[in-house]
């Protein structure tokens, strides 16, 4: 019994690591190379979703770079990811959704701001089967 007990919660505690390996995979091998011949800019967002989640994250844009922005969810989630931009002061700055679901856009920042970033995932036709996949957020730099 206690051994059943241990190999339980090993497996418990191990569990979130290999699904943080998958979206690093992901991230790695199929957004990454989406960022054409902007340079990543360091650090990059990938975590697990369900249908119908959203995530905020915020990033700071510094005045005259040019980003390339790539959200996009693994094969287990809907093709049409929503991620919207918005300044600090909650003024739109771009929505995906209003281009096909775009997974890439470009944007030339005219002055230092923080942006916040909102990712949506569709939400399931049937909530009790929701899909869980991984999203990813990578944002790449260019100077002109």
């Amino acid at each position: 019994m206690k051994k059943n007990t241990f190999i339980l919660t090993l497996l418990i505690a191990i569990l979130p690591f290999f699904s943080y390996s998958q979206c690093k995979e992901f991230t790695e091998a199929d957004i990454i190379p989406m960022l054409g011949d902007y340079i990543l800019s360091g650090r990059y967002n990938s975590v697990r979703l369900a249908e119908g989640e959203e995530i905020l994250i915020f990033k700071t844009l510094s005045k005259g770079m040019n980003y390339r922005f790539v959200v996009a969810g693994d094969s287990e989630l809907a093709k049409n990811v929503e991620f919207e931009i918005y300044d600090w002061n909650d003024k739109e700055i771009y929505k995906n959704k209003s281009n096909s679901y775009s997974k890439v856009w470009d944007y030339k920042s005219a002055s230092s701001q923080r942006v916040k970033i909102l990712i949506k995932v569709p939400k399931a036709t049937d909530p009790a089967n929701a899909k869980i996949g991984c999203v990813a957020l990578v944002t790449g730099i260019k100077s002109e």
